[in-house]
């Protein structure tokens, strides 16, 4: 099992855990067998293109995100809440991210 893959995995992991989806319901999605899906997961298999593709559309993300990878504890634990951010605005209309991005200043003026 190659370290990429099981970082892969990790992360395939991660986006569905925070999709509130089960291994089943992602592999439906993604006309996959769950069994295969948990290999996913595992890093246990090289996946194509297409796949990272598929899984990057059903569950709301940029495929490069499944790539990133954080060496440090501190790196990872920002990595982490980066990501669940980035969960929370992916599908906002660009209005609203325009409006949480001016708060954000704001607050980040205060600070």
């Amino acid at each position: 099992m190659s370290k990429f893959f099981a970082i892969v995995g990790k992360k395939v992991r991660f986006y569905r855990k925070a999709a509130k989806l089960s291994q089943e319901e992602l592999g439906a999605l993604l006309n996959i067998d769950q069994s295969y899906l948990g290999k996913i997961e595992r890093g246990e298999i090289n996946i194509t293109l297409e796949t990272i593709q598929k899984i990057s559309e059903v569950l709301n993300i940029y495929p490069h995100q499944l790539f990133e990878v954080v060496e440090e504890k501190t790196n990872k634990e920002k990595s982490e809440i980066l990501n669940k951010i980035d969960l929370l605005l992916v599908n906002l209309k660009i209005d609203e991210l325009k409006t949480i991005y001016r708060i954000i200043k704001d607050i980040l003026l205060f600070k």
